[in-house]
């Protein structure tokens, strides 16, 4: 029961990152261009919390 619940509190954070970094790697990209090293990095966050995002959500459905 734990391992349910800490999934949906970190699921909800990661939501959360995911929301904002989207709003910032909108803000880099218009502000600095796609191809800046920051915007890059930026990107590549996203991307990382978005697959633990998927991963937590393929673990819970398989619960």
């Amino acid at each position: 029961m734990i391992a349910k619940k800490d999934n949906k509190e970190s699921m909800s954070e990661l939501l959360q990152d995911i929301e904002s970094l989207k709003l910032e790697l909108i803000k880099a990209g218009s502000d600095r261009g796609l191809n800046d090293p920051g915007t890059l990095q930026i990107s590549e966050q996203l991307d990382t919390y978005i697959v633990r995002y998927q991963r937590l959500a393929a673990q819970k459905s398989a619960l």
